[in-house]
C-alpha cells in the first residue's frame, strides 16, 4: 500500500518498493554496528545511543534533544500528567506546526487526545460533527500493522482533500502533511501517533520518516506501559496482600493485573477459572457467557463515565471429587473517571473467592446419630451438604433417581424440613465432630 514505512523498507507514492540498503552484518541479518556504538543495548550514557542513531540514519541532530525527547517518553509511560510536555518535545523535534497522540474508535472523548496548542472547544467540534463520518485517512490507518510509519497524504490519496475532515479539521489548524505511526490496538480503537507540518513548511523527508522509525518502538512501548501502569497501580496499593483472588481485566477480558491468590486460583490443575493467551477463561460455557456479559457491562461508560455495574456469579464445580466452587464479584475499577490520558479504557476489577462444599470427615456417621440416618440416607446428605442435587447423587452412587427420590423423602421426614434449601441449611450448620 503506498505511503507506508517499515523498518527496512519504503513504500513509495508510485506504489512500488524501495528497499532502502542498511548495512547488514554476516549471518545475523541485524544492521552492522561498529564495537564502538554496539554498546546502544547496554547501560551507556544517551551519548552511545545519538552514536548509534547517527551512524545508522546519518541525522544530524544534537544528542541532547534526541535523549531528552526519548526521556519524555518514558516519563510520560509512568506519569500521564508530562505527556503534554512529551508531546510538545516530539513536536519540536521534527519542527512540525501540530502534534497529537491520539485514541481512535467508538465514544470519543476530549481526553482521548493529546496534542500541541490543544482547544478544547474545537476539539469537541470534531467529536460532535466530524468523528461518525466516514474519513478516508482514518479509514486506511485502521488497517495497517502497528508500528507503520505512513504519510497521511499517501495512504488517503486525493479523497483526503476532498473530505470534511481535511477542510475544517486539518487545514484551518495549518496541518497540511503529516507523518505517523500507529501505536496499539485495543478492540475497535487504536492509537496513534500523528506529526503535521503547515502549509508553507518543507514536506516530511526520508530522514524524518527514519527518525520517527527510530522513536516508534520507544513510543509503542510507552503507550502499553501508560496503560497497564494506570490499571495496575489500584491493584498494587489494594489488592495484592488480599486473601482472595483479585484480577484486573478490561471489556474483551485481556488481564491487566491479578494479584498472588488470583495466579494461585488460576494456576491450580483443574479450576475452573484460567488464562489462555492473557485472556480470562471458564471452562464452562454457560458461566463463560454470563462472566463476560458482566465484565461489559462494569466497563461500560457513559460520557467518561463509568456507568455499569457489573454482577455477581457462582461458577459451579462438576467434579464430585473436587467441589470447590469459585464464588465471583464483578464490578469498574474504584476510579470509574476515565481522565487519565488517551491510554486508559475502562477496566474491571473481579474478586475470587474459593468455596469449598466438601463435607468435614465423619460428616456421615454425624447425620446417623443425630437423625438416625441410614447409610444411604446419610450419603445422600453428604452430597446434598457439599453442593449436588439428588440427580447427581444418584448418577455418582448408581442408585436410581426414583430410588434417590424416596430416601430424600425419608431425610425431610427425620430432620423436620419440607425443602430442600432448608434441609442443606441444616446440614452445612452442624458443628463438625469432635475427632478422637
Amino acid at each position: 500500500m503506498p505511503g507506508f514505512f517499515t523498518r527496512g523498507t519504503v513504500f513509495s507514492s508510485a506504489k512500488k518498493f524501495v528497499v532502502q540498503k542498511f548495512p547488514i552484518t554476516p549471518h545475523t541479518g541485524q544492521p552492522r554496528i561498529s564495537a564502538r556504538n554496539s554498546l546502544i543495548a547496554s547501560t551507556k550514557p544517551p551519548i552511545v545511543i545519538l552514536e548509534f542513531w547517527r551512524a545508522f540514519f546519518m541525522i544530524d541532530i544534537q544528542p541532547e534533544l534526541l535523549s531528552r525527547v526519548i526521556a519524555d517518553i518514558y516519563e510520560g509511560a509512568y506519569d500521564l500528567s508530562k505527556w503534554p510536555d512529551t508531546v510538545d518535545s516530539l513536536c519540536n523535534l521534527f519542527h512540525g506546526s501540530k502534534a497529537c497522540l491520539a485514541r481512535i474508535g467508538p465514544d470519543l472523548q476530549p481526553n482521548d487526545s493529546i496534542s500541541t496548542s490543544f482547544d478544547s472547544k474545537f476539539h469537541q467540534i470534531y467529536i460532535d460533527e466530524l468523528a461518525s463520518l466516514a474519513n478516508p485517512l482514518l479509514d486506511a490507518v485502521g488497517v495497517v500493522p502497528v508500528g507503520t510509519i505512513y504519510h497521511d497524504h499517501d495512504i488517503a490519496g486525493e479523497a483526503l482533500k476532498k473530505s470534511r475532515f481535511w477542510n475544517e479539521w486539518m487545514a484551518p489548524q495549518d496541518m497540511y502533511g503529516g507523518i505517523a505511526s500507529k501505536l496499539m490496538i485495543s478492540g475497535p480503537s487504536f492509537w496513534m501517533f500523528d506529526v503535521q507540518r503547515g502549509r508553507h513548511q518543507d514536506k516530511f523527508d526520508a530522514n524524518d520518516v527514519e527518525l520517527l522509525q527510530y522513536l516508534a518502538p520507544h513510543l509503542v512501548r510507552a503507550t502499553k506501559i501508560s496503560r497497564q501502569f494506570k490499571s495496575m497501580q489500584p491493584l498494587a496499593s489494594a489488592f495484592s496482600h488480599l486473601p482472595f483472588g483479585a484480577i484486573v481485566v478490561d471489556a474483551y477480558m485481556r488481564i491487566i493485573a491479578s494479584n498472588v491468590a488470583a495466579e494461585k486460583i488460576m494456576a491450580r490443575p483443574g479450576s475452573l477459572l484460567t488464562q489462555v493467551s492473557g485472556h480470562l477463561i471458564s471452562n464452562n460455557a454457560e458461566s463463560m457467557s454470563a462472566l463476560h456479559r458482566m465484565i461489559v457491562d462494569a466497563c461500560r461508560a457513559t460520557d467518561g463515565v463509568i456507568s455499569g455495574t457489573g454482577g455477581d456469579l457462582m461458577i459451579r464445580s462438576g467434579n464430585a471429587l473436587r467441589p470447590i466452587n469459585l464464588s465471583m464479584s464483578i464490578g469498574p475499577l474504584a476510579e470509574t473517571n476515565l481522565n487519565g490520558g488517551p491510554f486508559l479504557q475502562p477496566c474491571a476489577a473481579i474478586f475470587v473467592r474459593e468455596i469449598n462444599l466438601d463435607v468435614q470427615a465423619g460428616f456421615e456417621l454425624q447425620t446417623r446419630n443425630l437423625f438416625g440416618f441410614t447409610a444411604r440416607e446419610a450419603s445422600l446428605a453428604a452430597s446434598l451438604a457439599s453442593g449436588r442435587s439428588v440427580r447427581e447423587a444418584a448418577e455418582d452412587t448408581g442408585v436410581a433417581y426414583s430410588t434417590m427420590r424416596t430416601y430424600l423423602e425419608n431425610v425431610f421426614r427425620k430432620t423436620q424440613t419440607r425443602q430442600q434449601s432448608q434441609l442443606v441449611a441444616l446440614l452445612r450448620s452442624l458443628q463438625p465432630p469432635i475427632q478422637s
